[in-house]
């Protein structure tokens, strides 16, 4: 009976290492998770006002403000 009791807290001692490695693998995994994704959306967020900067600063854009222009002051 005694060896049983020994086996026992054996296996509840081995249980609670293993919930904690697992808990640590757990946090470690969610920590890059999370650090991937706010570099994921600094990178978004500097394309996006690269983005906006390349039209505003486009030809194209300026000819269409120059006919707004002109329209307005014909109107």
């Amino acid at each position: 009976m005694h060896r049983i009791q020994m086996l026992i807290s054996q296996l509840e001692c081995i249980d609670q290492i293993m919930t904690a490695k697992i808990e640590s693998e757990r946090s470690t995994i969610h920590n890059q998770i999370f650090s991937q994704l706010g570099t994921t959306y600094q990178k978004v967020s500097l394309a996006e006002k690269q983005f906006h900067v390349k039209n505003a600063c486009s030809p194209i854009t300026s000819v269409n403000n120059e006919i707004l222009v002109h329209l307005r002051e014909e109107i």
